[in-house]
């Protein structure tokens, strides 16, 4: 459901939710744990948005979300993550569930996520070589294999818990939005 809004507004809400989603990606810069947890976090600032004034204003919101933490956070490999996967991800989630047999649903889903997973470490590997993701990914074998597992795993549980977020956030803080103008 798209809300017509002033321009002023648009501006407003994704300014207050994109700033939202930066100090979250310069906070996890600061904790070395959050690598993946704060770019998942940063993505889902990114929905209201969407929900708010449509995909497309979603969309130019992680764009600028995605140069900010590129060139501010200090972990590289945190950055790539919101720009490769997990920034979009939400906003294309949308997209995919417009798709009506389930199964189908997380094959693409899936399959974005893996050719995603693919595409970030091979430019953290060759093009933006850190010496922590080298060492980790450049031996190989079953420690590979147990990472790209549990990420898939680690996905699954982000995509469920994407949908109750939204879920939340339209039965109890949308009205809540809506009464402030």
């Amino acid at each position: 459901m798209r809300r017509q809004g002033s321009q002023s507004q648009r501006i407003a809400l994704a300014g207050v939710f994109g700033a939202l989603a930066v100090v979250i990606m310069l906070v996890g810069g600061v904790l070395p744990f959050a690598t993946f947890a704060a770019p998942a976090m940063a993505g889902l600032f990114l929905v209201p948005v969407a929900i708010e004034f449509g995909r497309k204003t979603g969309c130019l919101l992680y764009v600028a979300v995605g140069l900010l933490a590129f060139f501010l956070v200090p972990d590289r490999e945190m950055s790539l993550i919101f720009i490769f996967l997990l920034g979009y991800y939400p906003l294309l989630k949308i997209s995919i569930e417009h798709i009506r047999r389930k199964a189908l649903q997380w094959i693409v889903k899936f399959a974005v996520f893996n050719a995603s997973v693919c595409a970030l470490y091979a430019l953290l590997l060759f093009v933006f070589p850190l010496d922590a993701v080298v060492e980790e990914l450049g031996g190989g074998g079953f420690y590979v294999w147990l990472l790209w597992g549990m990420g898939n795993l680690t996905f699954f549980v982000y995509d469920i818990a994407i949908a109750r977020i939204v879920a939340v956030y339209c039965a109890r803080l949308r009205p809540r939005l809506m009464k402030m103008h």
